[in-house]
């Protein structure tokens, strides 16, 4: 059957119990480890990984450094004057594509 246009295959969207790999993952990471008073498998695993940071495994130290506080934001500082051509079509509120350029120098702004 051929949908009209507009229409959804799907109309109800996916099942809510569906399967869910990070819900297994989940579930899997609360169990607690036999022999170990307390510990999960998520904090079990946490503990190896911390451990094979320390051991030397940059990538990883880098990786849990980022997940402990975020990625650094990256900062571009500027010196002297910049000035940006953003391009507006009579009665549109919304740039015209490409619009946006930084020019080098400020008087090739023409109407400014």
């Amino acid at each position: 059957m051929a949908w009209q246009k507009g229409e959804s295959g799907n109309p109800n969207g996916r099942p809510r119990n569906s399967y869910s790999i990070t819900a297994f993952l989940r579930e899997i990471g609360e169990e607690p480890v036999p022999g170990e008073d307390g510990l999960t498998r998520a904090k079990r695993l946490a503990r190896k990984l911390w451990d094979q940071a320390e051991d030397g495994d940059r990538q990883l130290a880098q990786y849990l450094v980022d997940r402990l506080d975020g990625k650094p934001k990256e900062r571009i500082e500027q010196e002297g004057e910049t000035v940006v051509r953003i391009v507006f079509e009579q009665g549109n509120t919304e740039p015209v594509a490409g619009s946006g350029e930084v020019l080098e120098q400020p008087g090739e702004v023409s109407g400014v």
